[in-house]
C-alpha cells in the first residue's frame, strides 16, 4: 500500500492506494491517531505535501506538527529518498508538491480548491492520469474535500516513485517527488473498470 498525508489544520488526512492506483480508503488523524495508523498499516512508500506540518497558521500548531514527518523517519524506521536511492523502495518518505501535478493534469488556470468550481476541476480531471477514486469515499464537509484530494495525490505520487514513473524538482530544501503523468483514455479507464471491479 501507499500512503499519502496531508495536514488540516490539526487533522492528518491519509490516502491509501493500492498497486493497480485504487484508493482504499481516507482517513483522518490527530496526530497520535496518525502514528498508531502507521504503526498497524505500515505502508511501503509515505509521500507528504512539500509543506507538511507548517501549513497551519497557527504558532502552536507549527511547533506541535513541525517535526512529524522526522518522527515518522525516526518512530517506524523509514528513509528518506534523496538522489542517491531512488532505486531502493523499501520503507521511504519524501516530500511532494500537489500543486505542481495539478498543473499537469489541469491545462489551465487552477481554481482554489475552497470552491465548487475548483473542487469540479480536480475531481474531472483525477481520473485522467488513471487514478481510481470512489467518490463516495470524501467527506461530506466541504471544507475537507480539497485536502482530502491532495492526499490522493501524495499517494499517487507514492505509487508514482515505487513503480518508477516519476519526475523530481529541485529546490532549496532538496527535491520534491511529482508523479509523471500519462494520459490514460476514457476507454482505457473503462476496459480497466470492468476487468477490476471495486
Amino acid at each position: 500500500m501507499f500512503a499519502g498525508i496531508e495536514v488540516k489544520d490539526k487533522v492528518f488526512i491519509v490516502s491509501l492506494m493500492d498497486n493497480n492506483r485504487y484508493v482504499k480508503g481516507i482517513f483522518k488523524f490527530y496526530k497520535e491517531g496518525l502514528l498508531w495508523f502507521l504503526d498497524h498499516y505500515n505502508p511501503e512508500i509515505i509521500a507528504v505535501n512539500y509543506d507538511f506540518g507548517v501549513s497551519s497558521k497557527l504558532s502552536l500548531t507549527n511547533k506541535a506538527y513541525s517535526n512529524l514527518y522526522k518522527d515518522i523517519i525516526e518512530t517506524f524506521e523509514y528513509r528518506q529518498v534523496d538522489k542517491k536511492s531512488f532505486r531502493e523502495k523499501e520503507k521511504r518518505i519524501f516530500k511532494s508538491n500537489v500543486e505542481e501535478f495539478w498543473k499537469k493534469i489541469i491545462h489551465k488556470d487552477i481554481l482554489p480548491a475552497e470552491t465548487p468550481e475548483g473542487l469540479e476541476q480536480r475531481l474531472y480531471n483525477l481520473p485522467k492520469s488513471g487514478i481510481k477514486l470512489n467518490k463516495k469515499l470524501l467527506s461530506q464537509d466541504k471544507r475537507f474535500i480539497g485536502k482530502e484530494l491532495d492526499a490522493v495525490v501524495l499517494s499517487f505520487a507514492a505509487y508514482s516513485f515505487y513503480n518508477n514513473r516519476f519526475e523530481t524538482i529541485e529546490h532549496e530544501g532538496g527535491i520534491w517527488i511529482i508523479p509523471r503523468y500519462t494520459y490514460v483514455s476514457k476507454k482505457e479507464r473503462e476496459e480497466e473498470s470492468s476487468q477490476n471491479p471495486v
